[in-house]
């Protein structure tokens, strides 16, 4: 029994040893971050390595995070002309629907929605696309209809 205990033992201390580092020499660090600006672009890297690549003279900044503009976080309350009917802008506005919160923007494309609050501009024209322009939920006898203004 002493030798099953003995080799379990061997064997995690060992296995706890191997968690030690990656091998790869990229010199980790979680704290580590290091920020670098070429023109309207933000790079945030979180390895040495990475950071030395990016701020090299090839600026390969592929493995660093692109950091999001600093575009200001959409907060205009969409206006409501006729109730439940909810007017959408280019500059992006929140909707305040009966069962749901969304952030929409109107592009060339149509109107985009993203659920939540607190997203950027960038954000949004990334969410899903209604390409009419327009849509329209209904909840129980309620039609709520969210439109590009």
């Amino acid at each position: 029994m002493k030798r099953i205990g003995c080799s379990i033992l061997t064997l995690l201390s060992v296995l706890l040893t191997g968690c030690g580092g990656s091998g790869s020499g990229d010199n980790f660090n979680s704290s580590f971050e290091k920020t670098f600006t070429f023109g309207s672009q933000t790079y945030v890297c979180r390895s040495e390595r990475a950071a030395n690549a990016c701020g090299g003279a090839s600026q390969d900044c592929s493995a660093c995070d692109l950091q999001s503009s600093s575009s200001p976080v959409i907060t205009q309350v969409c206006v409501q002309p006729v109730v439940n009917t909810h007017k959408v802008t280019t500059d992006g506005c929140v909707l305040r629907l009966t069962n749901d919160t969304q952030t929409g923007i109107c592009t060339s494309e149509g109107l985009r929605l993203l659920s939540g609050i607190n997203w950027t501009k960038q954000q949004v024209s990334a969410g899903t696309l209604f390409s009419r322009g327009s849509l329209s939920i209904t909840v129980g006898n309620l039609t709520e209809t969210i439109t590009c203004n």
